[in-house]
């Protein structure tokens, strides 16, 4: 199949090819610029062309399958019905992040998708979508709660058996990384369980801050399996510069995700590590659990990759809201959530840019009435979705 796009703004890792055209053939880009080869044509209509966006982590699936709390959808139906945004959204590539919790560190109401019988079935609905019609490409990302002595087996089987794409390792004990003010922890206890007293928080905090971890180790081992099989290795939460060179020299870490607080962010990137902010941030213009501004991050360039983390209608829309508003080259902008975390997992060679051999999938994007609006979302070389945006209608 040959599909020619013209008239197209196309955005590149390193700038943007006004009035252009490209080829695609098989599914694969063929040529960027000069005239249109043989076959069909989609008329851009100045629209800037896009690669596809590639998130790398969202826990969004558990709002799908769980909308309202105790209200549990059919998990397939439930990815069917989430990919449908997602693709209409922008994101051809999403790393489901599916944590391995373990419940007595955590003071929020514990949601069904984080049950182990509904996370196996959440990993059996991934796993099944490579051998099933689907609009985007879904990959898994598991995320090891270092407390959870439980899951290695599990985990390693996975690992072994090909199934995991990214593999990030979190402590969310109070006292440390995102819950190093204790106090919001505290009022979460409290919030989700009214009935306890001021004394009996404090007792439960203490208890939870003395949970077991994974010995370094097992860690340092399940890493090193991870990294057999082509797998990324992401730390979560860092809050220092001794737990970034931790994760970079001994897990051999080559992602920081959510950095707590920029110096922290900073010293990630002189290491040589990814480092990955919320797109929901940058709209918020502010860390929803008082950490880093996403914003300040990318612009004093110590964040250099943007995900959806839980709404992903916020990336395009942070891309194009850091371009209006800092003056950031759009095309630096596009590559905060298209090369750099296909560099960062590893699947640079084949998405995450307009390039000659690589997988065509594309956007078009209308930003002429302020906000970006996708008009076209191409996958594999195939148009998957059109919106049409027409004059508001009189009623």
């Amino acid at each position: 199949m040959r599909l020619n796009i013209v008239n197209a703004d196309v955005v590149l890792p390193e700038g943007i090819i006004k009035n252009s055209c490209v080829a695609i053939e098989d599914g694969i880009i063929s040529k960027i610029g000069g005239n249109a080869s043989r076959g069909a044509a989609l008329d851009a209509n100045g629209a800037y062309l896009l690669p596809g966006m590639i998130d790398i982590h969202s826990d969004h699936v558990e709002q799908i399958i769980e909308p309202r709390a105790g209200s549990v959808m059919d998990i397939p139906f439930a990815l069917r019905e989430q990919e449908k945004q997602l693709v209409n959204n922008g994101i051809t590539t999403m790393y489901h992040s599916l944590a391995m919790w373990k419940p007595a560190i955590r003071a929020m109401r514990r949601k069904a998708a984080r049950e182990e019988d509904f996370l196996e079935q959440i990993i059996r609905a991934v796993i099944n979508t490579k051998n099933s019609p689907c609009l985007i490409t879904h990959m898994l990302h598991i995320r090891l709660d270092i407390t959870n002595f439980e899951a290695i087996p599990r985990l390693r089987d996975m690992i072994v058996g090909g199934n995991v794409s990214l593999l990030s390792f979190m402590d969310h004990t109070p006292g440390q990384g995102q819950y190093r003010d204790l106090e919001p922890f505290k009022a979460a206890i409290k919030a989700n369980n009214p009935e306890l007293s001021d004394a009996e928080i404090e007792e439960r905090l203490e208890q939870r801050m003395q949970v077991e971890k994974i010995p370094m180790e097992t860690l340092v081992d399940i890493s090193k399996l991870a990294q057999s099989k082509g797998i990324s290795i992401a730390s979560h939460d860092d809050d220092s510069v001794a737990k970034v060179n931790f994760a970079k020299n001994t897990l051999n870490a080559s992602i920081s995700e959510f950095p707590v607080e920029i110096g922290t962010a900073r010293h990630a990137k002189k290491v040589g590590m990814k480092t990955l902010g919320g797109a929901p941030n940058v709209l918020l213009g502010k860390s929803h659990s008082g950490n880093m501004s996403a914003t300040e991050g990318v612009l004093d360039k110590s964040i250099s990759m943007l995900c959806s983390d839980y709404y992903p209608s916020s990336m395009l829309e942070a891309v194009f809201s850091l371009h209006r508003k800092s003056q950031i080259p759009l095309h630096e902008c596009v590559n905060l959530v298209t090369s750099e975390p296909a560099k960062a997992v590893g699947i640079w060679e084949t998405a995450g840019s307009v390039e000659e051999g690589k997988r065509a999938d594309l956007l078009l994007v209308d930003a002429s009435g302020g906000h970006p609006a996708i008009t076209t979302v191409i996958t594999e070389g195939s148009v998957t979705s059109t919106l049409n945006y027409s004059k508001k209608r009189n009623i």
